[in-house]
């Protein structure tokens, strides 16, 4: 398997990728207007965040199309990292922000270069011991797929098998380039779930449509209930993968939010 070959460069994972690389983009647009809490940001860090994950998505697309299928694990792993520092990062900030305290002194020294984050152990034990994300924490450890995901983004950095290193190689023919191509297409689905659940748990106001805010910016009332009104795009999202990848994150996250999620 080639590339070049059809069934390689027609495969259904450029057509996610593009979706995902999307998603981000109106993301970053949308939670702009909320200011992150805690810190002397002028808008929203997220804003930032989720523009720099559009760019490893694309990323990924540009070496796959290549045929570079170790390179794209390689970014793989930096997707998931960039997933589990959102997640801490909104995380922390919820638990230590404090009105009787500007900033939260550890994120607001990040963002100004004064002090690195914890490392990558760290952090995810924070979110491992939330309180706030213990029903999360369940329904991710019921199975391996997240350490599994982990496992091959690993052996893929540091060329732990002769073969993954061959997977750079486009113009190789070997007869399981597309098997793992099938398994990188879903690995890249399950990171980008995972980052849903972390941030709408965490954030579900993140979901708000803009109609809310537009009416106030209009001088107008809001309808009522306007406020827990979900934006299309998010909709969209929850119905055409949250729902059908993953159910039990969808029934988690309407159960824990106030938001109209359909």
């Amino acid at each position: 398997m080639q590339s070049t070959d059809d069934k390689y460069v027609n495969n259904e994972i450029f057509t996610e990728l593009k979706y995902y690389a999307d998603f981000y983009e109106y993301l970053s647009d949308s939670v702009m207007c909320f200011p992150t809490s805690g810190t002397s940001a002028i808008m929203n860090i997220d804003t930032y965040v989720f523009m720099s994950i559009k760019g490893t998505i694309e990323s990924i697309n540009l070496v796959l199309k290549d045929g570079q299928l170790n390179d794209a694990y390689a970014l793989l792993r930096k997707f998931y990292d960039s997933v589990l520092i959102n997640s801490y990062v909104n995380l922390y900030i919820n638990d230590h922000a404090d009105k009787s305290v500007m900033y939260v002194q550890k994120i607001n020294d990040w963002l100004k270069g004064k002090e690195a984050l914890p490392r990558m152990g760290e952090m995810t034990k924070y979110l491992n011991n939330s309180s706030k994300l213990v029903e999360l924490n369940k329904l991710i450890d019921a199975d391996d797929r997240y350490k599994s995901i982990r496992k091959r983004c690993n052996d893929n950095m540091h060329y732990n098998y002769f073969s993954l290193l061959m997977m750079n190689e486009g113009k190789v023919y070997m007869k399981e380039r597309y098997q793992h191509l099938l398994q990188l297409k879903q690995d890249i689905k399950d990171v980008f779930l995972l980052n849903i659940i972390y941030m709408f748990i965490i954030n579900d106001y993140y979901m708000l449509s803009s109609d809310y805010v537009d009416y106030l910016e209009a001088g107008m009332t809001p309808p009522e209930d306007s406020q827990y009104w979900v934006a299309p795009f998010i909709q969209e999202m929850v119905d055409n993968f949250l729902k059908t990848e993953r159910p039990d994150f969808f029934k988690l996250l309407s159960d824990s939010t106030s938001m109209h999620l359909s």
